[in-house]
């Protein structure tokens, strides 16, 4: 009897070490959910977001490590936010970055645009990771400390895009979702985007972009949207960019988030292609004998 369960017991740690070795993901997240800039996003929904997206079995399942970064861990290259950015550029993976409260902190891009080439979050995209913005303009200023910064404007998003004088400036009606936003954002409802995409400023660029819900009066319109860079495959997602503190209903801007980064980022990203799974798999192996 007890070399029968040894045997079963044997097995199913050596299928579960194959499985391992085939499957393994290697994707780390992190979250920024510091200081927000309160008339886009509370600082409540921006932390109960934040926490949505961590305790989510799906994230769970996606990445290895979740990591939350909150007042206090975002200022400079060398805070533990700044750290994070710098260690996951250049290691191999596609890792992402979620900014929950809709700002950019020093760690992430220097304000007010100290570094128009070479931030922290350029190099991490041109590395071919993924940024996914919500709330605010993106890049447009931090509220690190809990005091508003000098502003980058306009002008963040579009050195980080390289597309001169880029704008999500407000324009068109309601955003409608597209066929590709009812199949990947399922949750995804019609809204009133204050900071949408303009489509048309992409055209020609090295980037090409899918438009998940789109103005019901102006097809160049767009938010929520994912833009792929055609040479480095990094991506930058801008999502529920309107002024809505506290969200009536269910929050589309953690679970869109969530079903954005399990259904679309899943198909078109590199999050599922194991990286070094051997590497991965020793350590699984060493949870298995020691029943962990």
């Amino acid at each position: 009897m007890v070399m029968k369960q040894f045997t079963l017991i044997s097995a199913l740690s050596l299928s579960l070490f194959a499985l391992a070795l085939t499957s393994a993901f290697a994707a780390d997240l992190a979250i920024y959910s510091g200081p927000t800039n309160p008339g886009w996003i509370s600082q409540d929904a921006a932390i109960a977001n934040a926490e949505a997206i961590m305790n989510d079995d799906q994230m769970q399942a996606i990445f290895e490590s979740i990591e939350n970064y909150g007042d206090g861990d975002e200022v400079g290259a060398d805070s533990p936010l700044g750290k994070w950015m710098v260690a996951h550029t250049g290691n191999g993976q596609q890792d992402v970055f979620i900014a929950a409260s809709g700002t950019a902190p020093s760690a992430v891009y220097q304000f007010p645009n100290a570094d128009p080439d070479g931030s922290n979050i350029e190099n991490f995209i041109e590395d071919g990771n993924v940024f996914i913005n919500v709330a605010d303009w993106l890049l447009y200023m931090s509220y690190e400390g809990g005091t508003r910064s000098a502003d980058n404007g306009a002008a963040g998003a579009a050195n980080v895009f390289d597309i001169p004088g880029l704008t999500f400036g407000n324009r068109g009606g309601p955003q409608v979702p597209t066929d590709a936003g009812k199949a990947y954002i399922p949750s995804l409802e019609e809204f009133q985007s204050d900071r949408p995409w303009h489509l048309e400023q992409f055209d020609g660029t090295d980037w090409e972009v899918t438009p998940f819900a789109v103005s019901n009066d102006d097809a160049n319109t767009s938010d929520p949207a994912v833009a792929v860079h055609k040479t480095d495959g990094g991506i930058i997602a801008a999502m529920w960019q309107k002024a809505q503190p506290e969200w009536a209903g269910d929050d589309p801007r953690a679970s869109g988030v969530i079903e954005f980064i399990a259904n679309w980022l899943m198909e078109h990203g590199n999050i599922a292609t194991p990286v070094e799974a051997q590497d991965k798999a020793a350590t699984t192996w060493g949870r298995i004998k020691s029943g962990r």
